[in-house]
């Protein structure tokens, strides 16, 4: 028996037309606003031409020569009288609500009123008299930087100032001039704007009432389109997936009654498919868990495999306590392409190199192999480390279809001498501590094992004292990243190794590798790290 389903208040049948009506009152509102928005704009410019062609013809009215007299001894005399009534005609004809003059202190802290008028049948107020000084300190910034635009700039400024009871009024000040060309005074010319409640009102009104109409007959009609073409077939196939969920993959078979060639047609008949498909994905998902498991374990034995081909037991020779060596690598999936190695070549050469094949995975692990086995053995033959990358070139270039290289760093030490005779293929360039100073060994390196055949190499020679240590590393270490995308750079290599107290190898490789991961923090290993410090000890006792 099916079971009565309950009311859901998150369904589509609520949901939808309620998104609906919600985004008609939303759009009701932003026309609203947007419409009235222009309109305001519209009947702003109308009155900022109108204020600024009186504002223009009152200034014509006043002598600019003049002011400065009215301000030194605020004394009415004839031309003041005229100019007066002139500006006194202006405001009573043009239904404006004030005029005035004005001149201020350079601080603005104060301003003495010139002339104003004031039209009785548009406004209840007293006019100011001549040489009356008003504090501005009560005024606001932006009334004080309009000002400045005005006696400062010589421009005009139109401020609008709203009110809902008389509607508002618009303020237009300009400058008047004197003979010099100086701004002398300023004149604002004041203007009531009483038919904007009227208008804003029957706006507001017509709109709203006008959109609501609109808004609730579309609604009506594209909740029923709604309900038949898209919630009802959106249910169905939400109860189909739900009984897939809980019956293993079973469907009704409600969606067979589906005709539609929209969308929903295609999700129906894909769900239905999708049930089709699901055991055999089921059956071909546990038999890949399994190869995965296999692969999973062979790649642990790969890793013991490839970690047992590194020498790890330090120091190396007991019979040779002057040789101070330490070295790890830390790859960055189950193998990697890094590989160190050093070796007795006879009783008075010590041979020893680092290396890095390009990629990661199991294609650079077998490379690595190769490539560490044929360096080791021309390297045995007793050849200049030159001589060992040019054989080892040759070989490596043969068959090479992957297109795999290797960047590596071979050097032999004479024992008895401290000579060191070294070649660089492409790698980086190890650092030297000698002479209580610690710098990287910079020698101009050649071309990478792998790349190209019949590539010379170089030969070079330094000679270690007693004490003296060389820090060889690959770019895993300098190329560690941080979640923001920084590398830990050579610089920072070189401060942490200096920073290190030089007690052994092993504790300058900790303390290089404990740098690094507070460097990177939590991003994930992106290179395999390789690292190997060795020495001459001063006694080899």
């Amino acid at each position: 028996m099916q079971q009565k389903k309950k009311f859901n208040p998150a369904s589509l049948a609520l949901t939808l037309p309620a998104c609906m009506v919600l985004a008609c009152l939303i759009m009701c509102a932003m026309n609203t606003y947007l419409g009235y928005s222009e309109f305001k704009s519209i009947f702003e410019d109308e009155y900022y031409t109108i204020t600024t062609q009186f504002a223009q013809t009152a200034a014509s009215y006043v002598n600019g020569d003049s002011i400065a007299r009215y301000k030194e001894n605020p004394v009415a005399d004839e031309e003041w009288e005229e100019t007066n009534q002139l500006l006194d005609t202006l405001t009573e004809t043009s239904d404006l609500a004030y005029i005035y003059v004005t001149v201020n202190d350079p601080d603005y802290t104060w301003r003495m009123y010139i002339y104003d008028t004031v039209n009785k049948k548009v406004v209840n107020g007293s006019v100011i008299p001549l040489g009356k000084v008003l504090s501005l300190t009560n005024k606001s910034e932006e009334y004080i930087d309009n000002m400045r635009t005005v006696m400062e700039d010589g421009n005009t400024y139109t401020s609008y100032a709203y009110n809902k009871e008389t509607g508002g009024h618009v303020t237009t000040s300009v400058p008047i001039f004197d003979s010099t060309g100086k701004v002398a005074a300023l004149l604002g010319v004041v203007k009531p704007m009483s038919e904007v409640k009227e208008i804003q009102t029957r706006y507001l009104h017509s709109s709203i009432v006008g959109f609501i109409m609109f808004s609730l007959v579309f609604i009506t009609i594209f909740v029923v389109i709604l309900q038949r073409t898209l919630i009802k077939p959106i249910v169905t196939i939400t109860d189909e997936t739900a009984h897939f969920a809980e019956h293993k993959a079973h469907l009704t078979g409600a969606l067979k009654n589906f005709t539609q060639k929209s969308e929903l047609g295609i999700l129906a008949r894909s769900v239905e498919q999708m049930s089709v498909d699901m055991n055999t994905y089921i059956d071909e998902l546990t038999r890949n868990t399994a190869e995965k498991e296999r692969l999973s374990a062979e790649l642990d034995v790969a890793t013991q495999i490839q970690a047992n081909m590194l020498p790890r037991i330090f120091p190396p020779y007991k019979d040779h306590p002057e040789i101070e060596l330490y070295a790890s690598m830390a790859p960055a999936k189950e193998v990697g392409g890094d590989f160190y190695d050093f070796f007795m070549i006879d009783d008075d050469h010590f041979a020893v190199v680092v290396g890095d094949v390009s990629g990661k995975g199991v294609p650079a692990a077998l490379f690595m192999v190769i490539a560490k086995t044929i360096i080791k053995n021309e390297a045995l033959q007793g050849y200049s480390p030159a001589k060992v990358f040019e054989l080892v070139n040759a070989q490596l270039c043969e068959g090479n279809d992957a297109g795999l290289f290797v960047t590596c760093w071979l050097g032999v030490l004479t024992l008895s001498t401290g000579q060191l005779v070294f070649a660089n293929a492409g790698h980086a360039s190890p650092v030297w501590w000698h002479d209580n100073k610690e710098a990287y060994l910079v020698t101009k390196p050649n071309l990478m094992l792998a790349g190209m055949e019949g590539i010379p190499y170089t030969d070079h020679t330094v000679t270690l004292q007693r004490g003296d240590r060389l820090f060889l590393y690959t770019d895993g270490v300098t190329e560690a990243t941080d979640a923001d995308g920084n590398l830990y750079g050579e610089e920072r290599l070189l401060k942490a190794l200096r920073a290190t107290d030089r007690t052994s190898p092993k504790d300058v490789l900790s303390s290089v590798n404990a740098d690094i991961h507070g460097f990177v923090g939590s991003a994930p290993q992106f290179d395999d790290i390789t690292m190997l410090e060795f020495s001459l000890r001063k006694n080899n006792a």
